[in-house]
């Protein structure tokens, strides 16, 4: 067998202690070589248990308990929490028409500080669940600061509406993400009695 030196590449006999070309030492040569094997396996261990130690941190993070992560939207949406309290109506005169409103008043027990995006769609049905009209509003100009009902969506028609129920969306950014129905007591309605 022959090795060949490491330092020139001249390839010597089996059991030479030097190199013959330029005086290489051979004889530190095995525990350097099984030195530099010892050092390079260790160091992919330590690649493994680290690349080991990573991926059981995602899996338990993302895989374990994500409810945070489930139970909050996308786009962090904050909903809108009301009660409707009432549904009155109207009537007046122009100068050349009769005209007849709705409007609906509700309690909020919550909306987001910022309101920016939020638009309060009402909607008025009657008995056979036709919609009768319908006014949409953004929330910053309808909610204030206050403990009574806040009353919104009013609805002007020139011919007497008899509505049976209204549904208030709250809409975020073009999305539906709250919807509240209440069946509406005709007899509060002005015109109707």
């Amino acid at each position: 067998m022959t090795k060949i030196c490491p330092n020139c590449g001249s390839e010597l006999p089996d059991e030479a202690k030097f190199c013959v070309e330029c005086g290489f030492a051979f004889q530190n040569t095995p525990a350097v070589q099984q030195n530099s094997i010892l050092k390079t396996s260790n160091l992919f261990l330590v690649l493994i248990a680290a690349v080991i130690i990573v991926g059981a941190a995602f899996i338990l993070t993302y895989n374990g308990d994500n409810t945070s992560t489930q139970s909050e939207p996308a786009d962090n949406v904050e909903h809108v929490a009301l009660t409707i309290t009432d549904v009155g109506g109207y009537d007046g005169d122009s100068s050349s028409k009769r005209s007849y409103t709705l409007y609906t008043s509700a309690l909020f027990t919550s909306v987001p500080d910022d309101k920016k995006g939020y638009v309060l769609k009402t909607i008025y049905y009657d008995k056979n669940g036709s919609q009768i009209g319908q006014e949409t509003e953004s929330l910053e100009y309808v909610y204030y600061d206050t403990d009574y009902a806040i009353s919104f969506g009013f609805y002007t028609a020139y011919t007497i509406p008899d509505p049976d129920h209204v549904e208030v969306q709250v809409i975020k950014d073009g999305k539906v993400i709250d919807n509240y129905t209440e069946t509406i007591d005709t007899n509060k309605i002005d015109y109707l009695n």
